[in-house]
């Protein structure tokens, strides 16, 4: 019985010493998230999906729902890394109503809500990168939140991609009129411009958007919540 004893302890040591020799994974210890942070809510909209593909082009061939869903996925991998928590509307080429998508950030209880999506017209030549917010007169303190943090998602994507910027606009669209927290559309590029669509089939350059949109939510958060 002795003996059996001595065995337990010894494995029961051996596998404490395992587990404190575990490298810490995370970005950012618990401790080290402010209280704010903890609860706030970011929803990520990857834009299309399903049967929905958006805006398509060829020669490179690029799909927007494609690249909305990669821009996306990216976007909530920096984003856990800094301390929020994450809801993604979709996390696979699947069609979600538009009314589902207002529906998830509500019940989320969200704190922001950021739609990816990118461009296309006629004409190959238009470039660049510009966010829509939604102006209601009846909302007036989320109209001047939801602007602010398309500002600062818009100059920090520019900062890292160098696109051109077509600036923060009003828009009257579905998922961030109908949503009751800050909203942003961003428009990540466009699929019809030759240079931009090769871009975008650089896995390097859609991490700079993601980059980009995750610092903008941050600096927003930081700026309302400051340390």
């Amino acid at each position: 019985m002795r003996h059996l004893v001595l065995f337990f302890c010894l494995c029961m040591s051996f596998l404490f010493s395992s587990w404190a020799a575990i490298p810490e994974t995370s970005h950012f210890r618990a401790a080290e998230i402010p209280p704010s942070f903890r609860a706030a809510t970011i929803i990520i909209d990857p834009g299309h999906g399903g049967t929905d593909r958006g805006a398509r082009a060829n020669s490179p061939f690029c799909e927007e729902k494609r690249v909305c869903l990669q821009t996306a996925r990216l976007v909530k991998k920096y984003l856990d890394q800094l301390g929020y928590r994450v809801i993604m509307t979709r996390i696979t080429d699947v069609y979600v109503p538009l009314p589902r998508r207002v529906e998830i950030a509500e019940q989320a209880n969200a704190s922001l809500f950021v739609s990816i999506h990118y461009n296309a017209v006629r004409n190959p030549v238009p470039e660049g990168i510009e966010i829509f917010y939604c102006d209601s007169k009846e909302k007036k303190q989320r109209t001047t939140a939801s602007k602010k943090l398309a500002d600062s998602i818009l100059s920090r994507l520019i900062r890292r991609t160098s696109a051109v910027s077509r600036g923060v606009k009003k828009g009257n669209l579905f998922v961030i009129r109908e949503t009751s927290m800050p909203a942003v559309l961003v428009e990540g590029g466009f699929i019809s411009n030759l240079k931009e669509r090769t871009n975008l089939k650089d896995y390097e350059y859609i991490d700079k958007i993601a980059r980009g949109i995750a610092d903008g939510v941050d600096y927003y958060y930081r700026s309302i919540y400051p340390k």
